[in-house]
């Protein structure tokens, strides 16, 4: 019994991994032609586009996991199938239930994979994605959050480190480099900033001017920069919780503050990290069905192309859904569980179906 249940486990596992090859293929050379615009702009070569698109690859491998596992097992049990194997199965006693247990060991062997992908693989190698790109077209937009609260920004020449920026709007812990012609020329660093009259006004200020062969120290109570993004776009680009990985986004949603409209995309970004690996073993398990509901190949054949789409309509409402719950303020959790609450409900009805 374990033994036939680890070899259809394996069987699906085998074939999933070849549809996450074929699809992380296809995602990755669409993703390097949209980035080959962009190449030429400042130090952005072939080969950075190249390390760009790599480091991306965690995040579609995420993203399309729960199409892959459903393709992966309908090759996987249709290749049992087209060998007879299903039948020998069948015909020695072993039940749909039995078979079926095979797909849904694989399935969370699958589901985790994806969890830690999500919830830690994919936000690592996106930042440094960004991080990457952004310095490489030396963009003056570049505001990199690193966790919860640090973030960079680059503006012009300087480049700015801001140590916490608390829920008012008060940065705290603030360092600029100036550099000129790739030589660091200045160092000003502050204890703390606010923004008035559309500038910030920056305090405790100590400079350090540096030249070729001595530097001067200089003490300030009070500057005033204007190469620092406003409140309203920090939080902006702060809310974006695709650089936060599952620890750092706990720590986001205990000391956010802000809107209900912010507060939904923290929890729509949290509850997907849970959700995604239960889409994937429901969408797994679909492939049952679809597979051992009739034998012969050319219905095999007719299933296969159904379930695809069954697949990509998940994809497709996965990817929709959650900016819709955003725009009409619905619950983060609803957002990212009604799509794999609408696949559970198909997949209870395709068993029910294949008991009649």
């Amino acid at each position: 019994m374990k033994r036939l249940t680890l070899y259809v486990a394996s069987t699906v596992l085998y074939t999933s991994f070849i549809m996450i090859l074929a699809l992380t293929a296809i995602f990755f050379l669409f993703t390097y032609i949209a980035q080959a615009g962009d190449i030429g702009k400042g130090n952005f070569t072939a080969l950075a586009a190249f390390l760009y698109v790599l480091y991306e690859v965690p995040a579609n491998i995420y993203l399309i996991m729960p199409v892959c596992a459903l393709l992966g097992g309908l090759m996987g049990l249709g290749l049992l199938a087209n060998n007879s194997e299903l039948i020998v199965m069948r015909a020695s006693g072993q039940s749909i239930t039995q078979i079926a247990k095979g797909v849904l060991l694989a399935a969370f062997g699958l589901a985790f994979l994806t969890f830690l992908t999500g919830a830690y693989i994919a936000p690592y190698f996106q930042k440094k994605a960004t991080i990457n790109k952004t310095l490489a077209t030396g963009g003056n937009e570049a505001l990199v959050l690193y966790d919860t609260q640090t973030l960079w920004i680059r503006e012009g020449n300087a480049f700015i480190h801001v140590g916490k920026n608390d829920a008012n709007g008060k940065l705290k812990d603030i360092t600029k480099y100036t550099i000129d012609n790739n030589q660091l020329t200045a160092i000003d660093h502050a204890d703390n900033a606010l923004f008035t009259n559309k500038q910030w006004q920056v305090n405790d200020v100590s400079s350090t001017q540096i030249g070729k062969d001595s530097s001067i120290v200089y003490h300030d109570k009070q500057q005033y920069w204007n190469n620092l993004l406003p409140p309203f776009l920090l939080k902006i680009i702060t809310s974006n919780t695709d650089y936060l990985n599952l620890s750092e986004l706990i720590d986001y949603i205990k000391v956010n503050k802000e809107g209900q409209q912010s507060a939904n995309r923290i929890w729509l970004k949290f509850w997907q990290t849970f959700f995604q690996p239960l889409s994937l073993i429901i969408l797994m398990l679909i492939a049952v069905p679809f597979s051992l509901g009739s034998m012969r190949s050319s219905a095999l054949g007719y299933k296969f192309i159904i379930g695809m789409l069954f697949g990509f309509s998940f994809y497709i409402i996965n990817q929709t859904f959650g900016p819709f719950s955003l725009v009409y303020n619905l619950s983060g959790f609803w957002g990212a569980a009604i799509p794999s609450f609408i696949f559970l409900i198909i997949l209870g009805f395709l068993f029910w179906k294949m008991r009649e």
